[in-house]
């Protein structure tokens, strides 16, 4: 029977993070995957490490730790994954969202972020926003990551450095004790672990189901569209002011549809065009009038991009937290288990700093940083 300090669960990008930070801190690691490499939410985002798009508080404190991550990452193992801080501007397109956006640049810059507010001269970060803008901000520092390089990047580094993975292996049983978490695969492989660390997004409470325990988690549907290569130039990520509220949103609304403007060119040329909110349950089918509607939210802030054409668009499930912040600590009941989900939309963008909290958890025993805002307890 093998047995490693920590068997991770799920190799998307929380999952490939923390078992880097674990590596990184010394710690003999596992990582189990029951459908290959990031075969979830990080195969169906966009890559967004946003500090524009939080209010003031801790998840703008998270955000801005887990980029400064990100560059020390880059710095460290090479940019292999398209990570490219070229920044966000965040467009009003009224009187009314100008002063809001003013007042988000004011106590973000109070805060110590990098941003400015622009009355004018915006044509020179962006020059095909619409002639309705009325003002802009813009954070120089957020960035943007190709999610799916960046978990096959970090794989083979921790691959190379001897870590095992177990790919298309669910895990048939958990039996946590006081001193260790015994773990069952579906091949019929048995390990033990000294933690098990959940990095299952919105699939983690099937994984916890037959221990009697749950986290108040659910799945949010969020489409996007991809469209052609074109001569519409998109220098950073745009979005349309409504987009933070959008991204903060709370509210469950069991037929509700959100929709707001996010556009970004990749690397290949193509502009990906974003984004939409729904509570759909685990349905990913493609809802074309949900396209059409974030397409239109787009072309109202980009005209220009109407002229270009869709090449596709896919659909993909967030793990959503009732608090609108992440799940990251010890299960109360089975303390040997480590839960580090519910980071909604913001997963790419946190998954540095989750890395780095989950290895503070397992090496040092610090299981309620933040004053335990992310400990799964809260909810109890």
């Amino acid at each position: 029977m093998a047995h490693v300090d920590a068997v991770v669960v799920g190799s998307g990008i929380i999952g490939s993070f923390v078992a880097l930070a674990l590596h990184e801190r010394g710690l003999r690691v596992m990582v189990v995957d029951r459908a290959g490499l990031a075969p979830g939410t990080s195969r169906s985002s966009d890559g967004n490490l946003l500090c524009s798009d939080k209010s003031p508080g801790l998840m703008l404190e998270l955000s801005h730790r887990s980029l400064q991550a990100w560059h020390r990452f880059a710095e460290r193992y090479g940019n292999h994954c398209e990570f490219d801080p070229k920044g966000s501007t965040v467009v009003a397109r009224s009187p009314t969202e100008a002063e809001g956006l003013a007042e988000l640049v004011r106590a973000q810059q109070a805060d110590g972020i990098d941003c400015r507010f622009l009355e004018s001269g915006w044509e020179a970060l962006e020059p095909h926003l619409g002639p309705d803008t009325v003002a802009v901000g813009h954070w120089p520092g957020d960035a943007q990551v190709q999610p799916m390089l960046a978990c096959y990047q970090i794989a083979r580094h921790l691959r190379e450095a001897g870590v095992e993975y177990r790919f298309y292996q669910a895990i048939e049983q958990l039996e946590p004790t006081d001193d260790r978490v015994v773990v069952t695969l579906a091949g019929g492989e048995t390990v033990t672990a000294g933690h098990v660390c959940l990095c299952t997004g919105i699939w983690t409470n099937e994984v916890l189901k037959p221990l009697g325990l749950s986290v108040p988690i659910e799945p949010r549907k969020g489409h996007i569209a991809v469209l052609e290569r074109g001569d519409v130039a998109v220098n950073s990520k745009i979005a349309d002011f409504g987009y933070q509220a959008a991204a903060e949103s709370t509210e469950i609304d069991g037929t509700a549809v959100q929709t707001a403007a996010i556009i970004e060119a990749t690397r290949s040329g193509t502009i990906l065009c974003g984004s939409s909110r729904e509570f759909a349950g685990f349905d990913m089918t493609v809802n074309m009038e949900t396209v059409q509607r974030l397409l239109a939210d787009c072309v109202g802030v980009v005209p220009d991009l109407a002229r270009l054409r869709v090449i596709r668009a896919y659909a993909g499930l967030r793990p959503f937290s009732r608090d609108g912040l992440p799940i990251i600590g010890p299960l109360p009941g089975a303390e040997r288990v480590i839960a580090a989900t519910g980071h909604e939309g913001a997963g790419h963008g946190l998954a540095a700093i989750t890395g780095e909290i989950v290895a503070e958890t397992l090496a040092e025993g610090i299981t309620h940083p933040y004053g335990g805002r992310l400990h799964p307890g809260r909810f109890l």
